[in-house]
């Protein structure tokens, strides 16, 4: 899926991830790929958990690399 179709794909879930949690949480944070990342968000949005139940979150070291 290229990234207009995944930003089509998310912004449902993202309006209601945001009502739920108060954030918009960011793909590039997660290892993960983008059809990881968007069965997560509506799993976290259907079971009202937050998406880092389940991905997990990128390390960001000192200097600014995510890996």
């Amino acid at each position: 899926m290229n990234s207009m179709e995944f930003a089509l794909a998310c912004r449902e879930y993202n309006i209601m991830y945001r009502d739920r949690f108060g954030e918009i949480p960011i793909p590039g944070e997660y290892a993960c790929t983008r059809s990881e990342f968007l069965d997560a968000l509506k799993k976290a949005v259907s079971e009202e958990k937050p998406i880092e139940t389940y991905l997990l979150k990128r390390v960001r070291h000192d200097d600014g690399r995510l890996e």
